[in-house]
């Protein structure tokens, strides 16, 4: 399993796109969130972007939704004809269909390939583009999902957004890499989760990294020696905080 950092932003960081994961395993790829500044980076990191079998959104944020119609508009100007999968919450084909009739009126009667919609369930798990899926809820101010996938022996843990719960830390349970939101560094942030609390749930569950996402512009870019500190902290994980960009082979 191949994981690409498109973006490892927070919501309005001048610097860094929002947080987005290129999943890889095989010939099967998922992007896991796309938030209103991922599309131009995906086509920067991806190798072959037209391929991407699904698209996952772990809850209805802009920063990790209101990429997809550049991403679907782009897909058909580049003649795009393979069926992409679109999972998520609830409600997720209602939404994408509202965003796109805001975004590009009648865009999607144009697009020249089918999009399929699955919602996920936490507790429910299923197979689909050479991946297994399973969700549990994380502790947000709208419901989230966080994501394991499961390929060729290897397992991803995405948290979207919000602090872990029981649910999601035996979701991540001996997970290869566990990737996680660390919006502070250790301030109490209603429905976010900080630095420490994100390393000790990858500990708890037993994984063997620990990428830390989504940090506050402000913490990133002025205190990073300090949360540096605070990975050094826990030295039987291989904790790290990825750049847009970054690869980590599982």
């Amino acid at each position: 399993m191949r994981v690409t950092f498109v973006g490892v932003g927070e919501a309005f960081d001048e610097r860094l796109p929002n947080t987005s994961l290129l999943v890889e395993s095989g010939n099967s790829s998922i992007l896991l969130d796309c938030g209103f500044n991922v599309s131009c980076r995906l086509w920067e990191h991806a190798e072959r972007p037209l391929a991407l079998d699904a698209v996952f959104i772990s809850h209805f944020h802009a920063d990790h939704y209101f990429g997809l119609p550049a991403l679907l508009v782009r897909s058909m100007e580049e003649k795009r004809t393979k069926r992409l999968t679109i999972l998520g919450p609830s409600g997720i084909e209602s939404r994408v269909n509202r965003l796109m009739e805001l975004a590009y009126s009648n865009a999607l009667s144009r697009a020249g390939f089918e999009i399929f919609f699955i919602e996920c369930v936490p507790g429910e798990d299923f197979k689909h583009s050479g991946f297994r899926f399973r969700f549990a809820l994380n502790d947000h101010s709208m419901p989230c999902l966080a994501i394991r996938l499961d390929a060729e022996g290897k397992s991803l843990y995405y948290s979207g957004d919000g602090k872990p719960t029981d649910a999601t830390v035996d979701l991540a349970e001996s997970c290869d890499l566990v990737v996680h939101e660390a919006f502070t560094l250790d301030e109490i942030t209603l429905g976010h989760g900080d630095v420490g609390t994100s390393l000790d749930m990858a500990r708890k569950s037993g994984a063997k990294a620990c990428a830390l996402v989504h940090m506050k512009r402000t913490i990133r870019h002025t205190m990073m020696a300090m949360i540096r500190m605070a990975v050094d902290t826990q030295p039987e994980l291989n904790g790290f905080v990825p750049e847009p960009g970054d690869v980590f082979e599982l």
